[in-house]
């Protein structure tokens, strides 16, 4: 066990070995007996974290009647056959395909616009090097 392992096990669970974790327990408590005055200053602050442990109460809520009502109160099956949503996804989805499609013929004919703009970026037929000279 090093030191730095055992001030971390006090760290995590306190100065009460009972609730060091089992398996490094009988290491710790070995470290302990061997290293008494160090582990004397670091038990002292972590017996504050040993009262902190034993106050604290584990709440235990017995409510089956309000389990119950919350229960009741969920919404149930809808009574809708099984087929009608999936019927309902594809439906949207092919609305949406034939729309996208649709709206490339219902858009009307390219105006002059569009083909100086695709005429700016295929007008470069030379070289880029020949274009930007000797410096490149």
């Amino acid at each position: 066990m090093t030191e730095d392992r055992f001030f971390r096990i006090l760290e995590a669970y306190g100065a009460d070995p009972a609730r060091w974790p089992d398996a490094e327990r009988a290491e710790a408590e070995a470290f302990a007996a061997a290293h008494p005055a160090l582990v004397l200053d670091a038990t002292g602050d972590e017996m504050v974290l040993d009262d902190l442990l034993d106050r604290m109460v584990e709440p235990v809520i017995e409510a089956p009647l309000l389990e119950r009502r919350l229960l009741a109160r969920l919404p149930g099956p809808t009574g809708l056959p099984a087929w009608m949503a999936p019927s309902a996804i594809a439906a949207a989805l092919l609305v949406g395909v034939l729309g996208g499609f649709a709206s490339g013929a219902l858009t009307g004919p390219a105006d002059d616009s569009d083909a100086i703009y695709a005429d700016a970026f295929t007008g470069y037929e030379q070289d880029w090097v020949d274009w930007l000279g000797e410096d490149a």
